[in-house]
């Protein structure tokens, strides 16, 4: 017992430092004041948070965004329309929880859009659940990862008319600290990730998110089409709202309030703050020949481990592949 506790301190010790360190150190701030009339723009979970704000960013320049959500709400978008002067704002429902939902906003998009400009596959969801989705997956990775690789295979046809697609990924510092160390990995383990507590399913599907970014950049280079995953630090938002602690032990109850609550309480930014990276990934002519890389607030360029290793991101590939349902003639070669 003695040693747990002093490891237990340690633990806090080494995350108190290394939160202190990247705060402290390093800042971006979206300094691009480029024109985006004519640009189109699909932003995920953009009602709220980080989505909400990066909406705000680029409706303000112009850009007519799409905002797909499972939160439709008009004042949403007279809120964006009052606050950029800017009427080009459309909010679509997506039910990121299901394949079909994602499906049927994808092919409505192909029959409204002539092209588009810029995906940010921002939504996402802390909370913990065993309950499966309707397509019996689990709800963290399938609306973290499964969800968002599926959208954005979909709407590659319409990148391509582009004259230069931009994707970006938000992740999250999570990634990191992820659990999936199999050396070789199978659809399986993609759908039942290592996970000793429930909280790991997020940090599993970021790490997928920055692996299949990868994978993307290097399949879309050939239409000139950017793909970067990102991480907005710890932000101040609703996404642990909700999340479900009951009936754990005492290291998921320490890690829901000490990295959820006691964290971002201290060290946390507004989402202001936060999606500044993302909107200078979308709109910046100094991305215009980035991809394939894992951009931090805090440290950009550093991967998490594996990430690199090629022929794990191409498991993890054609293993959500095999999960999201993908038709042969819709398969990226």
């Amino acid at each position: 017992m003695p040693l747990i506790l002093v490891l237990f301190a340690l633990l806090i010790v080494f995350f108190v430092v290394f939160f202190f360190v990247i705060f402290k150190f390093g800042d971006v701030k979206s300094k691009s004041n480029v024109c985006l009339i004519n640009k189109t723009a699909v932003v995920t979970g953009g009602s709220s948070g980080l989505g909400y704000q990066i909406v705000l960013k680029l409706a303000s320049r112009g850009c007519k965004v799409i905002i797909a959500d499972k939160i439709v709400n008009i004042d949403i978008k007279n809120s964006i329309i009052n606050e950029t002067d800017n009427s080009n704002i459309v909010l679509e429902y997506v039910d990121f929880g299901s394949f079909k939902s994602v499906r049927q906003f994808a092919e409505k998009l192909k029959k409204s859009e002539e092209k588009l400009d810029i995906l940010v596959n921002n939504v996402g969801i802390g909370k913990c659940s065993d309950t499966p989705t309707e397509d019996g997956l689990n709800l963290t990775m399938q609306v973290n990862y499964y969800s968002t690789f599926l959208l954005t295979y979909l709407l590659v046809d319409l990148l391509k008319k582009s004259k230069q697609g931009r994707i970006i990924f938000t992740a999250s510092v999570a990634s990191f600290i992820h659990l999936m160390f199999s050396n070789t990995v199978t659809a399986n383990d993609i759908k039942n990730p290592p996970s000793f507590l429930r909280i790991f399913d997020y940090a599993n599907a970021k790490f997928c998110t920055v692996t299949s970014s990868r994978i993307f950049a290097e399949k879309l280079g050939k239409w000139n089409i950017t793909s970067n995953a990102y991480h907005p630090g710890i932000a101040k938002t609703n996404i642990w709202n909700g999340a479900r602690i009951a009936s754990v032990g005492i290291w998921e109850t320490f890690i829901y309030y000490f990295g959820i609550h006691l964290v971002p309480s201290f060290f946390g930014i507004t989402a202001d703050k936060a999606c500044q990276a993302a909107v200078e990934m979308a709109i910046s002519k100094e991305f215009d020949n980035v991809t394939g890389t894992f951009f931090g607030k805090y440290f950009p360029n550093l991967m998490p481990r594996s990430a690199n290793n090629t022929k794990r991101c191409y498991q993890i590939w054609q293993a959500t592949e095999k999960i999201v349902g993908l038709k042969p003639e819709e398969i990226l070669e």
